[in-house]
């Protein structure tokens, strides 16, 4: 994602919505049709949260963005069903 890729690219899979870019730090702020979300590249991926703009804070999208991380086995095992 870039600046000139961001804009082309809509929020939350609502194609045919205009999107508006904004670096924030090491991401990117992006809104359009009614929802909004952050989205970092790092390492050749893109990971993106996102929500409704009036039920979610940029603040709350922010926090979740960086409180993200590859969950630990523990982890996966607490919420993947059995194998």
């Amino acid at each position: 994602m870039t600046a000139r890729s961001c804009p082309k690219q809509p929020v939350g899979g609502m194609a045919g919505e205009r999107t508006v870019c904004e670096r924030d730090g090491d991401a990117w702020y992006r809104a359009g049709g009614g929802r909004h979300e952050y989205a970092l590249v790092e390492k050749g991926h893109v990971l993106k949260v996102s929500g409704d703009s009036t039920k979610v804070t940029r603040a709350v999208l922010r926090s979740a963005l960086h409180s993200a991380h590859r969950p630990s086995d523990t982890e996966l095992a607490a919420v993947l069903p059995p194998a």
